[in-house]
């Protein structure tokens, strides 16, 4: 490797290592967090750009769903997702540095490309000593060597000069002994353990993404991933029985259909329902189970194909067609399970409201949906990387839980209600165990309509989000959209609040 790259990778590391310590170890990260990725990306580009032999640019793509993850802590102050999210940037650095080795062909993913993915994110451990062997092999030059050990003695000689002159000049001067006695607080607090904790961490991000990018300048067989062979994979050698597939299939849609009927009967015709069911309990007891159904479905019918695909899609026997049709049935049946599933859950909340799982259930049904629609087609052509598309829809789907403010719906929802008349009351106790993305919502709560009880605990709760934001140490790496409208909407009532409170 020449000396130009390895300068670039330990500038790569050096800047990662810097930004991480300023932009995300700081407290309430809110909009540099967003900056820390437009800085990878800029710095990434700019040693890749003319590297176009050894590199994928296309790679960087990925940096487009890694900055709108990094967004959540930029428009809303919702913090569910942040262990989630930092996994899901992991998982997505991992793609992006082996695209850019071009170890990974996002049109072709399969389970051996996720299991590359993962073995990757582990990688760069093992090249954590790579920059400290560069070090050590520019000191075998004997001039260079002698030029730092002519340094670091002079350092040692000079140390204790200074701390003589300084004590002598102190008891000299008052003001200079002032002057130092400050400079020593400053390092004192330069060595607190936060700092030194900030400065280990930030060591480790920058090794951890230095290693990342020297393994896309590398090939070889020292790779781990380099032990993931595609052709070796067992799973390609194993065939299935379209008849007895053809059975299993059969059985299955028989109970499905009559599962349908019964659907149409009751549930969807709103026909009587037997033992003194009610359609809210009724809705709620099925509802999971069929989600996860519709999950199963979809992945036997991929099991099936993958099976089969030689005898349905090759060489096309007399059962082949027989198969794709109940296949396609299938597919009709996942269709109404997941209507069903949307419509039970649509009369749960209609009766009880929003609460975040109802949420992630409406918005991974619409994802769903479209991941349906894909395996129909895949079923009939057969001729693209359903996983790709999977995948796809599932960064999409977490791309949405992001930049949705959930909290803020569920609140709006059921405050609705209780103002429509729907609900006697609203769950105050469910409320105030939301983000602050609730409190637009929660505000309506203190008008004089509202009943005193509900009242005073939108109350309790809204001072108790103005007395945090008052003890919360901001500068602009926290800068949030979502939070600066809470503190001025709470600001602009503020007199309102403390009136009420007083009452």
């Amino acid at each position: 490797m020449s000396d130009r790259i390895k300068l670039k990778l330990s500038f790569y590391g050096i800047i990662s290592a810097i930004s991480f310590i300023y932009l995300i170890l700081t407290p309430n990260p809110g909009i540099s967090i967003s900056i820390f990725f437009v800085i990878q990306l800029v710095v990434l580009f700019l040693i890749v750009k003319n590297n176009m032999d050894v590199i994928n640019i296309k790679g960087l793509l990925l940096m487009i769903p890694t900055f709108i993850i990094s967004l959540n802590s930029f428009i809303s102050e919702n913090y569910i997702w942040t262990l989630t999210n930092f996994l899901a940037i992991i998982f997505l650095y991992s793609m992006m540095f082996l695209l850019l080795g071009g170890n990974l062909y996002l049109m072709k993913l399969n389970i051996m490309s996720i299991f590359k993915i993962i073995v990757n994110i582990f990688e760069p451990f093992a090249k954590f000593i790579i920059p400290f062997r560069w070090i050590s092999e520019r000191a075998k030059n004997k001039e260079q060597n002698m030029i730092v050990r002519r340094i670091i003695l002079g350092i040692v000689i000079s140390i204790p000069c200074v701390l003589f002159l300084v004590m002598m000049l102190s008891s000299a001067d008052m003001v200079f002994q002032n002057n130092f006695i400050s400079f020593n607080r400053w390092i004192s607090k330069l060595f607190d353990f936060l700092n030194i904790y900030k400065l280990v961490m930030g060591i480790f991000a920058g090794l951890y993404l230095f290693g990342h990018l020297y393994s896309s300048f590398t090939k070889g067989d020292k790779k781990i991933i380099n032990v993931i062979n595609d052709k070796d994979n067992v799973a390609n050698k194993i065939k299935g029985d379209v008849i007895v597939f053809n059975i299993l299939l059969v059985s299955i849609l028989i109970i499905y259909t009559i599962f349908i009927v019964i659907q149409f009967k009751y549930l969807f015709s709103t026909g009587a329902l037997p033992n003194d069911l009610n359609y809210s309990e009724y809705a709620r007891r099925g509802f999971f189970e069929l989600v996860f159904l519709s999950i199963l479905n979809i992945a036997l019918i991929l099991l099936t194909t993958y099976l089969l695909k030689d005898k349905i899609y090759e060489e096309k026997n007399k059962w082949a067609l027989l198969t794709k049709l109940m296949l396609i049935y299938l597919c009709v049946i996942t269709v109404i399970l997941l209507v069903s599933s949307y419509y039970r859950m649509s009369l749960y909340d209609s009766a009880y409201g929003f609460t975040r799982l109802r949420i992630l259930v409406y918005i991974f049904l619409i994802f769903e949906a479209a991941g349906l629609i894909a395996t129909f087609v895949y079923i009939i052509k057969h001729n693209f990387s359903i996983l790709s598309v999977y995948a796809a829809i599932g960064l999409a789907f977490y791309l949405t839980l992001n930049l949705v403010k959930i909290d803020e719906i569920i609140a709006k929802r059921n405050i609705d209600m209780y103002f429509n008349g729907q609900v006697e009351t609203v769950d105050m106790d469910y409320l105030m165990t939301l983000s602050s993305d609730a409190v637009p919502q929660i505000m309506r709560l203190i008008d004089k309509d509202v009943d005193v009880i509900i009242r005073i605990q939108a109350l309790i709760y809204l001072e108790g989000v103005n007395e945090r934001y008052s003890n919360m140490k901001y500068d602009w790496r926290s800068y949030n959209l979502q939070v600066e409208k809470i503190k001025h909407l709470l600001e602009d009532n503020n007199v309102k609040l403390q009136r009420k409170l007083q009452f």
